[in-house]
């Protein structure tokens, strides 16, 4: 199932591609913007790093979806690498090495989900947000909060 979320780079692409790892431990939480909705936690069973553009990283946290039409769930970090720290090396399969530790600026986060065919079940919420991400072998932990108040958003895993 994993493989089928997300979009590879083209397996010629050296510098480009993904790296993924079950989780034994993972949280999420949420907290909307609405002052009544309290933080929604949940689990997550994978994390996946992927980098597009030398330099931006994204960050995927996939859990089990809540609903019975939801399969997988998705909380998204986006960021730069935070000053002096390395891209993470992929070969010619798209396959990559983080090198850890590794830190990241978070400029963006978004959520999507997927139905038990695959398929997005809506268009992903995305945020502006201001944040970052420690990433380290066996640790990942993220947390930003929206550019225009109000939500905010926490995950943390461990392999």
């Amino acid at each position: 199932m994993l493989g089928l979320l997300g979009v590879l780079a083209p397996a010629s692409a050296e510098g480009y591609g993904r790296w993924e790892a079950e989780t034994n431990t993972c949280t999420l939480r949420t907290e909307a913007q609405a002052p009544d909705s309290g933080a929604r936690p949940q689990t997550c069973r994978a994390i996946r790093l992927e980098q597009n553009l030398e330099g931006m990283l994204t960050v995927r946290f996939l859990s089990t979806g809540v609903a019975e039409d939801v399969a997988v769930e998705q909380l998204i970090f986006v960021g730069q690498l935070a000053t002096g720290q390395e891209p993470m090396r992929c070969n010619r399969e798209a396959r990559c090495d983080p090198q850890w530790p590794t830190s990241l600026t978070v400029t963006t986060v978004a959520a999507s989900r997927y139905s038990p065919r695959g398929l997005l079940i809506s268009l992903p919420r995305t945020h502006l947000a201001r944040g970052s991400c420690r990433l380290e072998e066996r640790q990942l932990r993220c947390e930003a909060r929206s550019t225009s108040g109000g939500a905010s958003w926490e995950a943390e895993a461990r392999r």
